[in-house]
């Protein structure tokens, strides 16, 4: 068997056993009263059913050793744990941007980074190993102009390597068209879902609120939960460049040429701005926002971004 490390870019790359074994104690706790028929790790609306039992569970890594049956493990030598009727499945759509804006992989000063989609890859990666991990049905949305991949949620352990999959092979280009691929999100969702962002939010309206984020605020009105990954490179943060510098728009054909230190001060305070309305905009409509700098690693960015969503198991 080689020992080789996975090519990069392919699905086994986008989910390191490090990655696996960082997130492993996190679970997706979504806003909203699940009412699925399937075992996963979320509260029933069935109130008073919390003794019954379902089904029996082997045991991973992470689950809960109170729940541990020590009797089936006294006849069968294996640890499983004991679910019950409270514990119901939800939808975890992924909705990833794949446009043009999302190929920046840094450049300051000679130092080039992961790009905004690879890091997004391996974030949806990891949430779709939490999902399939805990029982939960998930999909994933990856568009630009328009949707390019849809695959509909799905409470399948092979669903995991199908996601894998359709991230590893797309790439970045095109504009942007956030709201209607959330539009086309929400017409596909049950009312148990949790709605995933992944996107740097350009061209989406900033000057008017961000309001290819309005459909978030539909979704949680139907009772879904949202959480925005929201995904710039550290250059983009802070501007970092020395002399003169072209920028070029990777969603259109604008070129412009500055001296960077000069503009840095206004700049900052743009992004300052754009930040701001997309906190702000988020929690109007009652939806997780965070700031995932794509140099952050990959279990702190989803450590940070799911507290409150995600708690450690055993409550601690």
């Amino acid at each position: 068997m080689s020992d080789a490390a996975p090519a990069a870019g392919s699905p086994a790359a986008l989910l390191p056993a490090a990655t696996v074994y960082g997130i492993a104690p996190l679970e997706l706790r979504a806003r909203v009263v699940a009412d699925g028929v399937l075992a996963g790790g979320h509260r029933s609306k069935r109130f008073g059913s919390s003794s019954e039992f379902a089904e029996h569970k082997l045991y991973a890594p992470g689950d809960d050793l109170r729940r541990l049956d020590w009797r089936a493990f006294a006849r069968l030598d294996r640890y499983f744990v004991r679910r019950h009727l409270d514990e119901t499945t939800i939808e975890v759509a992924l909705v990833v941007d794949t446009s043009g804006s999302m190929a920046y992989a840094g450049g300051a000063r000679g130092r080039y980074s992961t790009s905004k989609l690879e890091a997004a890859k391996t974030w949806a990666a990891a949430l779709a190993w939490l999902a399939v991990h805990h029982g939960d049905a998930v999909g994933v949305s990856l568009f630009a102009g328009a949707e390019r991949v849809q695959l509909a949620p799905r409470a399948r352990r092979d669903q995991l390597g199908v996601v894998l999959d359709a991230l590893a092979a797309v790439q970045p280009s095109g504009s942007t068209a956030l709201a209607e691929t959330l539009e086309a999100v929400a017409e596909r969702l049950t009312r148990r879902a949790l709605v995933v962002v992944i996107s740097d939010l350009f061209d989406c309206g900033a000057d008017e609120g961000l309001r290819a984020l309005e459909p978030l605020g539909v979704l949680r009105r139907m009772g879904c939960d949202a959480l925005i990954l929201h995904t710039l490179d550290r250059d983009e943060l802070e501007l970092p460049f020395d002399g003169v510098v072209r920028f070029e728009d990777l969603e259109g054909d604008r070129v412009v040429q500055v001296e960077a230190p000069l503009v840095r001060d206004s700049y900052l305070e743009e992004l300052r701005a754009f930040l701001d309305t997309a906190r702000l905009t988020a929690a109007r409509l009652d939806v997780r926002w965070h700031l995932a700098p794509t140099d952050d690693p990959p279990v702190r960015v989803l450590a940070e971004a799911l507290h409150g969503t995600a708690l450690l198991r055993g409550g601690r």
